[in-house]
């Protein structure tokens, strides 16, 4: 059996369950002082995009390690907090997706496996702090998702856990890419938390992207059975700080390949335009990564309404990424995505053959980390972190690996 193929395998067989909440710094192994965040490693402290720097900040001061957001800054400045990439810890959390020692995180363990991941809760609304966004209006809705909402839901969900997968079937199949639109994923979300508080079914239900969380946890647990398969080129993370985009492949390990981070486009709150748009940031192109997301633009047609994306080129852009998987995914079935289905196993040697970037579905934060979120649209995983990914499988031994310029191998 080929690398892929067993890579390919571990993929499918993984059944992502929700099964409770912890504190993430037990469960990540957090010490008062440390942060995660989104994205692979910053190569520099003074690279740190404001929209993260901001995020982090807030965090700082919300677990009470300093007295203002000027005092938090001055302790990441000058090195005095330890900042770790969350896909390291075992999570994963959308655009700036700062994770705190003392924040409520969801426990998501393999049913057919011993491995484990963490979901964070997905704040509502355009300023909150995974757009970089920290005041008291967001301080008392970090409070009230650790102790009304987390407890509710946990309260809810079945005895024996909460499988993903069906939940992500029903997604697609009402139209959602599992990124940018979760509409449908929420309402099976809901649909399946038996007995649950009706004011958290409606603000869960009048806030779907809170379902994102789940299914990048679940789609991260997916990927990372296939980590460390030697010789496989299949792609377990796509992730973006604002400064870089990175990939990881099966075949090296936690190694990150990186290029520049693109720079989204698409549908924007008014008054605001792509010159105000932060370079794509988070850790949710893990869904692209298990093949929704942008790979997927086939089969969410109200998505590119909401995006202003003419549905004939979002049609055709779905189905050149199709091209991109070596399976069909089995568990995800949705009739708009045709015979071929969606696509599982995403080749880092096909995007290069196909010398293609990756669509990315995502949301648009503002450049100036205060005011947030300010559209949704496309951006792209560049074709040379994907080049540079093949590179390493094509040679032999740790000294062939060919570093980012900013790195040392």
């Amino acid at each position: 059996m080929s690398a892929n193929a067993i890579a390919l395998e571990r993929i499918a067989g993984a059944r992502p369950i929700l099964s409770g909440l912890e504190r993430a710094g037990s469960a990540l192994g957090l010490a008062e002082g440390q942060l995660g965040h989104a994205g692979p490693p910053f190569c520099s402290l003074d690279e740190i995009p404001a929209t993260v720097f901001n995020a982090l900040a807030g965090a700082v001061l919300h677990e009470g390690w300093a007295g203002t957001l000027s005092e938090a800054g001055s302790l990441i400045r000058n090195g005095k907090i330890g900042l770790k990439s969350n896909h390291d810890l075992g999570t994963v959390s959308p655009m700036a997706g700062v994770v705190r020692p003392s924040q409520i995180v969801f426990r998501v363990h393999d049913g057919a496996g011993s491995a484990v991941t963490y979901a964070t809760l997905a704040e509502a609304g355009r300023k909150v702090l995974r757009f970089g966004v920290y005041d008291e209006t967001v301080a008392a809705g970090l409070r009230w998702q650790d102790e009304v909402l987390a407890i509710a839901i946990a309260e809810a969900i079945p005895e024996g856990g909460l499988a993903i997968l069906p939940l992500l079937d029903d997604a697609v199949g009402l139209g959602d890419d599992v990124h940018q639109r979760n509409i449908g994923g929420m309402l099976a979300f809901v649909r399946s938390l038996r007995g649950l508080d009706g004011a958290v079914a409606e603000w869960l239900l009048g806030n779907p992207q809170h379902f994102l969380n789940y299914a990048m946890a679940a789609a991260k647990l997916c990927l990372d059975r296939a980590q460390g398969i030697r010789g496989s080129s299949l792609v377990t993370a796509i992730s973006r700080n604002g400064v870089d985009c990175a990939i990881r492949i099966a075949g090296a390990g936690g190694r990150w390949f990186r290029a520049p981070a693109t720079v989204p486009d698409g549908a924007f709150f008014p008054p605001f335009d792509r010159k105000d748009a932060q370079h794509d940031l988070g850790d949710s192109a893990i869904m692209e990564a298990y093949g929704l997301g942008g790979t997927v633009a086939h089969a969410a047609p109200e998505l590119a309404r909401a995006m202003t994306c003419d549905w004939g080129e979002a049609r055709e852009a779905g189905r050149d990424m199709r091209r991109l998987f070596v399976d069909r995914n089995q568990r995800i079935t949705p009739v708009l995505a045709g015979r071929d289905g969606i696509g599982l196993g995403l080749d880092a040697r096909r995007v290069v053959a196909e010398a293609r970037n990756v669509r990315i579905h995502t949301g648009i934060a503002h450049r100036d980390g205060a005011t947030g979120w300010i559209g949704v649209g496309v951006a792209e995983a560049p074709l040379a972190c994907f080049e540079r990914a093949v590179a390493e499988l094509d040679f032999s031994g740790e000294t062939a690996f060919l570093p980012h310029p900013k790195e040392t191998p």
